[in-house]
């Protein structure tokens, strides 16, 4: 269907609850961590690998709406559900209410600030041929340079301090996230 769609597809969507029910999974159990639904969002994660078109995780029902142990609750659950996307490479997600907002931002800037250090320093190890503890090779420095430029677009990070980390300037997380051919080293001028 993305080949079919020549260019004009730019996102798949996951329905949790349109997909849930059409499976039979009963209402008390559709969710987006179901396992039907896990299974659904991987195929379609590999139907739009290298594509360029990006797949957007599915939304929770329950609402952050009534007493405050409820809203609490929801809260809870919402955000447990956009850290689990976000640790299965679903970098999009949709919300059915408002007061998802505060919960998607905190899941979101915590995930780019908690894996920050860990990233920039693996990144800059193998952009600087520095041994360590992890071997990492061309496809992971594409991945932790993609994870630092989200984390830079969302304002979860910040450009001076990624440049303190890394020793790398925007452009150079640029290379390494999207290397040309023959690229796959790429290495920083300073």
């Amino acid at each position: 269907m993305i080949g079919a769609a020549e260019g004009r597809a730019t996102g798949l969507h996951y329905g949790t609850f349109d997909y849930s029910a059409c499976v039979g999974v009963s209402a008390a159990y559709q969710a987006s961590d179901h396992p039907a639904a896990d299974h659904a969002k991987a195929i379609m994660q590999v139907a739009a690998a290298g594509t360029g078109v990006r797949v957007s995780d599915g939304s929770t029902n329950v609402l952050p709406v009534g007493s405050t142990e409820h809203v609490h609750e929801a809260w809870r659950l919402h955000y447990g559900l956009t850290r689990r996307a976000l640790a299965r490479a679903y970098y999009q997600g949709w919300d059915m209410h408002p007061g998802h907002i505060p919960t998607r931002y905190a899941a979101v800037f915590a995930f780019y600030r908690e894996g920050f250090e860990t990233a920039a320093k693996r990144l800059s190890a193998y952009a600087n041929h520095v041994g360590g503890d992890v071997m990492d090779e061309p496809a992971t420095a594409k991945a932790l340079s993609s994870y630092l430029l989200r984390g830079l677009q969302c304002g979860a990070l910040d450009g001076a301090e990624v440049d303190a980390l890394t020793g790398m300037t925007r452009a150079d997380l640029d290379r390494f996230a999207a290397p040309r051919r023959g690229d796959l080293t790429a290495t920083t001028d300073r």
